[in-house]
């Protein structure tokens, strides 16, 4: 009996300190540099586009190569004045408040964003 409570014991603390615990510390946030494709109630931005392409590609051929690719930001908790200045073509760096939700185009939710000068 006294091996049966020896052995049990033992494996639980081995699953025990096998756990993921948290991290202490700050989690690396998640940015996305890329170029705006739309601005509505949300933005769609892509990070594989270039700032040439847009001079030289028709709307419908950046939509055709691009839009699935994108990611649309809720911009919502962004300060108004900041939304105001965005225009599609410019580049912007997003910080993600939380995950990005796998679809397509994909969807998350901005905590910052800034208009990168070139």
């Amino acid at each position: 009996m006294r091996r049966i409570v020896l052995l049990f014991s033992f494996f639980t603390l081995l699953l025990a300190s096998c756990g993921t615990g948290g991290q202490s510390g700050n989690s690396a946030e998640t940015t996305i540099t890329g170029y705006i494709l739309g601005i509505g109630e949300r933005i769609l931005v892509n990070e594989h586009i270039t700032g040439a392409e847009f001079e030289t590609k028709t709307d419908q051929e950046i939509y055709d190569e691009y839009y699935y690719s994108s990611i649309f930001f809720n911009v919502s908790s962004i300060d108004k004045s900041v939304v105001s200045k965005l225009e599609v073509g410019q580049k912007v760096k997003i910080v993600v408040d939380g995950g990005i939700a796998e679809s397509a185009p994909a969807q998350a939710k901005a905590s910052k964003v800034e208009i990168v000068d070139e």
